[in-house]
């Protein structure tokens, strides 16, 4: 965000003016948080607000508490363990958490990383800077809709294959991908690819049950979901190596 930036919205802002009225109609790049999660969040600060989670006093046992009741929730929702959930900052800093920290984990000789060619930046450009590494980025094309061309992505997987990342819901058209299908024609060619969805559009929107999709990594973001912003999630497979 440069200074210029600013400058220019701030004139925007000004120059179009507070409405009397506002009709938010974009709740699918971030929604208006909840009211009955700005009602827990604010009952959470005032009795246990205070209390770090990692020390052990009794401010931080409570606090511990509340993490792992919530940790449960959200695993109870995606089909998943508690344990295979890390927390982010956010959407974005969870895709790069499973792209850079699975390839820094990569220990075979395994160096193409396959997305599709309408997956979020926040998931290309962490591919694409893996390329100065060594590593390669192959796009898979989408048809008119948006679908992946499966037969493309088929034919990709060799050897050489590392990573696969496909979102379940595209994050501007829309799209509801088969992933499930999509997984099982991945790792039935190789099951020791690697498979990671940016899930994030999906949470609350469509069925996600991460175990029976067979995904071994998937972003989530609360801000998707009507939660607040700056909270993000990273579904960690158990057995998938991870490196910060």
């Amino acid at each position: 965000m440069t200074t210029d930036l600013v400058r220019s919205v701030k004139e925007l802002l000004r120059s179009h003016g507070k409405p009397s009225r506002e009709v938010y109609l974009d709740s699918e790049n971030s929604g208006i948080v909840l009211e009955e999660a700005l009602a827990e969040m604010l009952k959470v600060y005032r009795e246990v607000g205070y209390g770090h989670p990692s020390i052990t006093n009794r401010p931080g046992w409570e606090a511990y508490e509340v993490l792992y009741e919530a940790t449960h929730s959200v695993a109870g929702v995606i089909g998943a363990r508690v344990e295979e959930i890390v927390y982010t900052h956010s959407g974005t800093e969870a895709n790069n958490l499973a792209i850079l920290g699975s390839a820094r984990a990569n220990k075979s000789k395994r160096r193409k990383i396959i997305v599709s060619s309408i997956e979020h930046l926040s998931v290309i450009f962490p591919a694409e800077e893996l390329c100065k590494y060594g590593y390669r980025l192959v796009k898979i094309p989408v048809d008119e809709e948006g679908f992946i061309d499966v037969e493309a992505l088929a034919n990709e997987i060799d050897k050489e294959t590392f990573l696969v990342s496909i979102a379940v819901v595209n994050h501007e058209i829309g799209t509801i991908q088969d992933l499930k299908a999509l997984v099982e024609i991945v790792k039935d060619k190789d099951e020791e690819v690697l498979f990671h969805t940016d899930a994030a559009d999906a949470l609350g929107r469509v069925e996600l049950n991460l175990r029976k999709l067979g995904v071994d990594m998937a972003t989530l973001s609360s801000h998707k979901a009507y939660g607040p912003k700056g909270v993000g999630a990273l579904y960690i497979r158990e057995g998938v190596g991870i490196e910060p």
